[in-house]
């Protein structure tokens, strides 16, 4: 399969987006109303970075594991390389998280490793992990296991029993249960245990959001045209930069995963008419963006600890403490990327074609 460094660029710049907004960055004060708006209606939304990684790995698992191939991917072989990607950075960083800055209980270090919610409540979270960005890992290794049950029972057509899943947890179960329907993924449904209260979220929809781009580019790409391309971009860019101030400061099924989703076919319909060109530097963030991802809230947390609490009309001072945020999180996951998560990645294709 050809690399698609629109996604990858996506990755990284979503990456970015969600380390922006857990910096705390503050610009502004009483002479800055335009700063003031800025930090309000864009840096304190950069969750949405989280909306777009679950469009795209619905994407990139739909495309990757049977639309792409001749012939789908083993459910064991699945589960192994995705785990071995996913796992040792991740288990990496929650230790030292937990060792240096978050002293948790072994219950809850115990629940981090295996990717499991905590709490039935605190919607979409349920819970923190040991390392707070976990929560999201959790709904990752979540759609995970249903896509290997996906492969498992129906090989090529594995797409279909996903939707079967998802629309179970999330529609007829529900329903079933308590009589109605969650549209706000802050909301959720009361079950009474964790992973079921988070399976059930409307959230876990994004996934089959992107699953559902992934069907349609392998379906209908032949006939982009570089008119067309250039339409799907500009409004993906346009929904996804509107839904910024528009939408509230929570996550939202329509108001962040539909513009996540329609940014995502954006890029990659321009990128397959040839009428975007992914500068290299993206596609290098991009590759680095799960390390980032882990790695950004150990230094954030250490940084604050080190340095006075800064006033949002200290400008130069706070662009000071981002860029050491970012300069840090992004040595570390240098580190992190090359030392743990690309041995991890060979050792999942070794032990996948056993």
């Amino acid at each position: 399969m050809a690399r698609l460094d629109s996604i990858q660029a996506l990755r990284g710049l979503a990456a970015a987006f969600v380390v922006v907004y857990h910096s705390g960055l503050a610009l502004g004060g009483a002479d800055a109303p335009a700063l003031n708006w800025l930090t309000d209606n864009v840096i304190k939304r950069g969750h949405v970075g989280v909306d777009v990684f679950f469009v795209i790995s619905g994407f990139i698992i739909a495309w990757v594991a049977v639309l792409a191939r001749p012939q789908p991917e083993r459910p064991l072989s699945f589960m192994i390389r995705r785990c071995c990607r996913l796992a040792p950075p991740y288990w990496t960083m929650s230790a030292i998280h937990a060792l240096l800055l978050n002293p948790v209980t072994p219950a809850v270090f115990a629940a981090s490793l295996a990717f499991l919610p905590t709490a039935t409540g605190h919607a979409p979270y349920y819970g923190y992990p040991a390392l707070y960005v976990g929560w999201s890992l959790n709904y990752e290794l979540a759609f995970y296991a249903a896509f290997a049950l996906g492969l498992l029972l129906a090989g090529r057509r594995a797409l279909l029993v996903v939707l079967g899943v998802f629309a179970l947890a999330t529609l007829v179960l529900p329903w079933w249960r308590f009589g109605a329907l969650a549209a706000d993924p802050t909301q959720g449904y009361p079950f009474a245990t964790p992973w079921l209260a988070m399976a059930s979220n409307p959230l876990v929809l994004e996934f089959l959001l992107g699953c559902g781009l992934a069907w349609a580019y392998a379906r209908w790409r032949h006939l982009l045209t570089p008119a067309i391309a250039v339409g799907m971009l500009a409004t993906g860019c346009a929904a996804f930069a509107l839904s910024l101030p528009l939408v509230g400061p929570d996550f939202s099924l329509a108001g962040r995963g539909l513009p996540a989703a329609a940014l995502l076919a954006g890029a990659v319909a321009a990128e397959h008419a040839g009428v975007l060109r992914v500068p290299r530097v993206l596609v290098w963030l991009g590759e680095l963006s799960y390390a980032l991802y882990l790695t950004h809230p150990t230094v954030i947390e250490g940084v604050k600890r080190l340095m006075p609490e800064l006033a949002p009309g200290q400008t130069a001072l706070q662009l000071l403490r981002f860029a050491i945020d970012a300069g840090l999180a992004l040595a570390l996951a240098l580190l992190l990327h090359r030392w743990v998560e690309l041995p991890g990645i060979a050792a999942g294709r070794r032990l996948a074609r056993r």
